[in-house]
């Protein structure tokens, strides 16, 4: 069977334009590391720890009392305890966890969100 070059072009770019984008790397300038972020993500500044990080457009500075630190998250987010890592994460109440097996770790991530590769920076990470 035959397949001629431009039917296999027309359905290569129609799987491209349909797949979900669901991860990409954005610089941040202020830490001089690419950081896979979920489309749309913005550079904001947390007051409280005195970083920059990409985070969802409506995110802001949320306190984790149990661990003392102040995490950008988007408004619905809340503690969750992560038993592979013995922390308390803030994530979407959405989230999910699961488990990297590029980088051997587990991570409160949206429902069925794969490990994306960060060429960059040379690891598997799932978006922030």
């Amino acid at each position: 069977m035959r397949v001629r070059l431009p039917s296999l072009l027309v359905l290569l770019a129609a799987v491209c334009i349909a797949a979900p984008v669901v991860a990409e790397q954005k610089y941040n300038p202020y830490s001089g590391k690419w950081e896979t972020v979920r489309p749309g993500a913005e550079l904001k500044y947390n007051p409280h720890s005195g970083t920059w990080n990409y985070a969802a457009p409506n995110a802001s500075p949320k306190y984790n009392p149990y661990s003392g630190n102040w995490d950008m998250a988007a408004p619905n987010a809340t503690q969750k305890y992560n038993p592979y890592s013995a922390e308390w994460e803030t994530a979407s109440s959405r989230s999910e966890l699961n488990y990297n097996p590029h980088g051997g770790d587990w991570q409160y991530t949206s429902p069925g969100a794969p490990p994306a590769y960060n060429p960059y920076e040379g690891r598997w990470e799932y978006p922030r």
